[in-house]
């Protein structure tokens, strides 16, 4: 962890930077530069926070759309998030907790207080480095009394030991004299999106040169914090506290040529661990860890394992340095935000980068971040899976509580899975999701192999959302079965009649519920026997099952190419967009009347598109084109779900400068200054797209759902020279490598972990 050479060591294929320090962008890069392991994650925060900012105001927010929502906190808000450590909201419902800050850091001389709006500060650089998830910020203070000092932050949240983090501060005198107070902590005086879900708070010095903050929250998990420090000098640290803010509290003298390093580490533990001992137990073992492998040990074997990580993950774009950044950007997010070793938890809509979506669960998680994970970590994939298993017993609930039997998930799932979305049109209506799941797992058996899965877990969901889908459907005259009153992706037309994407979705889960069910009965009749007495499975479920996949209605139009995103898309309203749609740099939702919206064709997002991108094999190159050509100018792209999806499709058509612009669009949703797109948090839905859109469209991956070798079928934006990318698949590792004029696979020695 040699900070110096580091310094000089600023890859720009690797690192993402603030070069000038302001006000309005600090809350974006707050979200961008988020740290963190997949047990914890913190936001990218200054460590002396910002006046002005402050964290402990409480007002009673209200369930909204939160696409259209304008939120508070408009320069800073802290971030301290462990997954699955959730409170109760008087009017959200569950919702993931805004934990103690731990990363406080203050300086002070002669009563001037460091802060980044106030004082006067030169040379100021920030940057994180993806490639070990270490964050450092370097800039020259001249203080009120005359001292000038250099200061260089470094920080990350530890790879190898999750429950660490380790921070580190380099102060260089440059001119003049003065003295330096020091203050390190944790500071307790946090809410989440205004509610104060703490009901004890608890600090301490458990023992000599230790503090800790302990939490019980209103869900009630215990948190307990725990830290340290020491300096490259001899200073005499006081415990001190204000309010629900702990630190340690030292003084020292510098000169012009003086240089000081202050250490700090932090052990975060919880209640739901799955690790046995008392709390203070395991944070002291966790943190005199700092003090027996020393700061150079941890920060080695913390890059060590994101050395690994990068080594299956990371895809190379020779020609494109915009691209390349964006999609380690992503890429670096969608490793930290997994917690690949706890099945309990998923990841979440905002990838625990902010309050946004409360830390819930979507279909996001299937359908856009799945993919990377399939073939990039496999264990990491099936965890997700496991997740939904683990939480089928909340799926049962959201069924009941709606009438029927089976499993019925939610829309916005938190740890329990019941449903969490308080807007009735989502919660209510868009039932894809249950489908989605379906249809991931079995995307995780096809590109694993793991067969196992199924009989063991998957099974379960499939027969009982399957009896969830047959008491949902309604017969129509003709003796078919539809479904009325359906949100699909396109969260603009709430209660449609037979959505196409989700029908077709549900057809897919019944007929592969019972594709499998027969297969296992056929193969081994002790296993079906199992499954039978397991699930209370009857020749009669599997009957309706069969009955139900065969006669559900999708949509098709014989007399044009084009595919219906439902049967009455035809009854919505036309509309003018120019003459509706004014700033095109704002949400389309802001300039429309929901009442409006919602009877009108315009799309949210991809629907019929995303249809076609997951079932490409069910229709033609017409068809697509067509439909492409039908929905792409009705389509908002309010939704940071929707641009890859058409990206994808259009680089399949050939579309290589459509496709170009709707990378940029994809690429700028996080990564773009002027929009600070990441101030709420990443958009981590979006991050699977990109990876999706660089590897199926541009790479032209056929989808291990429907292959079982791997095929390409690539086309590369003009500009780019090369693409190489490492692969997952049934097993076995594999490395491609792509050029404008051939492409090459090859099986790599490596061993797939199991």
């Amino acid at each position: 962890m040699n900070t110096g050479k580091q310094l000089l060591d600023i890859d720009e294929l690797w690192c993402i930077k603030e070069d000038r320090f302001s006000g309005e962008t600090t809350k974006h890069y707050e979200g961008l530069f988020t740290q963190g392991n997949g047990y914890m994650h913190v936001r990218g925060s200054f460590e002396e926070g910002l006046e002005g900012a402050a964290q402990d105001e409480e007002y009673l927010r209200m369930p909204a759309n939160v696409t259209l929502e304008k939120p508070r906190h408009p320069e800073s808000k802290w971030g301290t998030f462990i997954p699955g450590v959730v409170g109760k909201h008087p009017l959200l419902k569950e919702e993931i907790i805004n934990l103690p800050y731990f990363l406080s850091m203050n300086l002070v001389i002669a009563g001037e207080k460091l802060d980044m709006k106030l004082s006067n500060v030169k040379e100021y650089r920030r940057w994180l480095d993806l490639r070990n998830g270490c964050l450092y910020r370097t800039f020259i203070w001249e203080t009120k009394a005359g001292l000038s000092l250099r200061l260089t932050y470094m920080r990350f949240i530890s790879m190898s030991h999750e429950h660490l983090c380790l921070q580190q501060l380099g102060i260089e005198a440059l001119s003049g004299q003065g003295v330096v107070d020091i203050a390190c902590g944790i500071d307790a005086g946090v809410r989440t999106n205004g509610y104060n879900h703490f009901r004890e708070v608890l600090t301490a010095e458990p023992e000599t040169g230790c503090i800790s903050a302990e939490t019980l929250t209103d869900g009630g998990d215990r948190i307990l914090m725990l830290s340290s420090v020491k300096a490259s000098q001899n200073i005499l640290w006081s415990r001190q506290q204000k309010d629900q803010n702990v630190f340690f509290w030292g003084s020292k003298l510098l000169k012009a040529g003086d240089c000081l390093e202050v250490q700090k580490a932090v052990s975060v533990v919880t209640g739901r661990d799955n690790e046995a001992g008392e709390l203070l137990e395991r944070g002291l073992k966790y943190l005199r860890a700092f003090g027996a492998e020393g700061r150079e040990k941890l920060y080695e074997n913390h890059a060590k394992v994101w050395t690994e990580k990068w080594k299956y993950s990371d895809i190379k774009i020779t020609g494109d340095f915009e691209a390349q950044l964006a999609l380690r950007t992503s890429i670096y997010h969608l490793i930290r935000s997994n917690c690949e070793n706890d099945p309990r938890v998923a990841i979440c809509a905002k990838g625990y980068a902010g309050e946004a979506y409360f830390g819930r669960y979507f279909w996001d998680t299937e359908i856009n971040m799945l993919p990377f994970f399939i073939h990039s970590n496999p264990k990491a994939a099936r965890n997700l899976i496991m997740f939904r298993y683990n939480t089928l017993e909340g799926a049962r609930k959201n069924a009941g509580a709606y009438g029927y039997q089976g499993a019925r998930y939610a829309w916005e799932s938190s740890v329990s899975g019941e449903e969490q979305c308080p807007c009735w049109q989502y919660a209510d209506h868009e039932i894809h999701i249950t489908a989605d799941i379906v249809y991931a797992l079995c995307h995780y058996v096809n590109g694993t192999g793991d067969l196992e899965f199924i009989w063991n877990h998957g099974i379960d969901i499939m027969v009982e959302t399957a009896r969830y889908w047959v008491e949902r459907v309604d017969i129509n005259k003709n003796g078919y079965y539809e479904l009325l009153g359906v949100m699909g992706p396109d969260e603009y037309l709430p209660m449609t009649r037979n959505n196409a994407f989700t029908n077709r979705m549900v057809k897919f889960s019944l007929d592969k519920t019972v594709e499998y069910l027969e297969a296992v009965r056929k193969q081994d009749a002790n296993k079906y026997r199992d499954i039978e007495k397991r699930l209370a499975l009857t020749p009669e479920d599997m009957a309706r099952f069969k009955d139900v996949g065969e006669k559900l209605k999708i949509p098709f139009d014989a007399n044009t190419l084009i595919i219906p995103q439902s049967d009455d898309f035809q009854d919505y309203a036309d509309l003018d967009f120019d003459t509706i749609w004014k700033d095109r740099t704002r949400p389309f939702g802001h300039f429309i009347s929901q009442e409006r919206n919602y009877r009108s064709k315009a799309l949210k997002q991809a629907d019929v598109l995303q249809l076609i991108m997951l079932y490409p094999g069910d229709f033609t190159r017409e068809q697509l084109s067509a439909s492409y050509d039908y929905y792409e100018p009705i389509t908002t792209h309010d939704s940071s779900l929707s641009a890859s999806v058409y990206g994808i499709t259009a680089a399949w058509l050939g579309r290589l400068e459509e496709a170009g612009k709707f990378l940029k669009k994809v690429m700028e949703t996080d990564m773009s200054i002027e929009k600070k797109g990441a101030a709420e948090g990443i958009h981590i839905a979006n991050c699977g797209g990109l990876w999706q859109m660089i590897v199926y469209g541009f790479a032209g991956l056929k989808s291990a759902m429907w292959c079982s070798e791997i095929r390409l079928e690539p086309h590369l934006p003009e500009k780019w020279e090369k693409l190489e990318f490492t692969l997952a698949w049934h097993g076995k590792w594999y490395k491609a490598a792509i050029t404008q004029e051939k492409y090459e696979i090859f099986e790599m020695q490596d061993q797939l972990e199991a």
